[in-house]
């Protein structure tokens, strides 16, 4: 129950620290927005596409596009309102309206309409128009042969459509081959709020467990720790109870990101029961390495310069700054010195790989021996501190 207390204690100095709050609950999500907006889909397209007319043709026009390949994906909105925040939002690259009427216009001999929703200047929408345009380019085809029919023959339009759609069949067309000559730097299924959510979870617990550190010199300095080792309370008591404050607070920051992410931005982690233990070996790893920096800093300013500097280079060489794919082979080889490392590839392999937990053990057995490694130095450290 001591145990307890102290990490209650701990957990509640958190929560107090106005501006602590910010680093830990609003700053990881602004950068994971700002992944999204900047990197948006990397494996896979969205178009999104909000039929209004609702018609034989219309829906046909629709389902034409479902055709663009194992890469593009569509996303149906009720509405063109709904369509145009979605694009806005970077939730999907582009926009496809077909409106009310459309298929009336046409089989009335009239000219419709269609809308592109896109973000200016956007790159990848630009890339994707010219499937929207193929597909319209094939409908239009058939409805002009239609009509030809129907002055021909003198036959309704409907049956006119369908003698142009048998015949189409029938007609040869040209193909094309496409074949890849690399392999591709991003996983298919890689987002830019799924590549965003991981690295930030990984080092933004990393990183707020550093800064935490500074209260482990804190507690020293006042005589607290002192006083309690005074008291019927044993050392390895205070140690565990300074442990799970560290832990409780890298926990708490860790399932905030991954509930925040999975509920606002769709982020999709896998296994969650796979994904939730990740999550809890990588806290333990950040408070062995807290505690450790807390045991070592004579004074709070030098834990809090060693604890954000050591965050920031081990972030920046494990993949948690710059996505690892873009690493040269032995960067990427040599980044698994870190802890980082072995979390965002746990993370990979449960998100573009549908793996499993027991897909998972190599990494876990790293961060764990990480965990075991830092505890333990960090434990003999702590005990001479407040013991000496």
């Amino acid at each position: 129950m001591k145990a307890l207390g102290i990490a209650w204690t701990n957990v509640i100095r958190m929560f107090r620290d106005r501006q602590g709050l910010f680093f830990v609950f609003a700053l990881p999500l602004v950068i994971i927005v700002v992944f999204g907006l900047a990197f948006g889909g990397q494996g896979t397209r969205e178009i999104g596409v909000a039929n209004e007319d609702g018609g034989a043709l219309a829906s046909e026009l629709a389902a034409d596009l479902e055709g663009g390949g194992e890469a593009i994906v569509i996303r149906r909105f009720g509405s063109a309102g709904a369509l145009r925040d979605a694009v806005q939002r970077n939730q999907v690259d582009i926009g496809f309206v077909i409106p009310a009427g459309y298929g009336t216009a046409l089989e009335g001999g009239g000219s419709a309409s269609v809308e592109y929703v896109a973000r200016p200047g956007e790159t990848i929408s630009a890339a994707l128009r010219p499937l929207l345009d193929d597909a319209l380019h094939r409908q239009s085809a058939l409805v002009k042969a239609a009509r030809f029919a129907m002055a021909e023959r003198g036959i309704a339009f409907d049956v006119a459509l369908q003698e142009a759609r048998r015949h189409a069949a029938e007609v040869g067309g040209v193909s094309v081959a496409t074949e890849s000559t690399s392999e591709a730097l991003i996983e298919p299924g890689m987002t830019g709020y799924l590549m965003g959510a991981q690295s930030q979870l990984v080092m933004f617990i990393f990183m707020i467990s550093m800064t935490a550190a500074a209260q482990l010199i804190l507690t020293r300095q006042l005589g607290i720790s002192r006083r309690m080792f005074a008291s019927p309370t044993r050392a390895g008591t205070i140690i565990v109870g300074e442990a799970l404050g560290r832990f409780s607070v890298a926990m708490i920051q860790g399932l905030f990101i991954f509930l925040t992410t999975a509920l606002v931005f769709g982020v999709s982690w896998g296994d969650p029961l796979a994904a939730t233990i990740v999550v809890v070996a990588f806290a333990l790893v950040s408070s062995g390495a807290a505690m450790l920096v807390g045991a070592i800093a004579t004074n709070a300013e030098q834990a809090s310069s060693i604890g954000v500097g050591l965050a920031m280079l081990l972030a920046a060489f494990g993949g948690a700054m710059v996505p690892p794919e873009v690493f040269p082979d032995i960067m990427r080889t040599l980044s698994h010195v870190t802890p980082h490392a072995w979390a965002i590839d746990a993370f990979r392999a449960l998100t573009l790989r549908d793996e499993s937990l027991v897909g998972i053990l190599p990494q876990l057995g790293a961060l764990a021996g990480f965990a075991v490694v830092l505890i333990g130095l960090a434990t003999i450290r702590f005990r001479k501190a407040i013991a000496g």
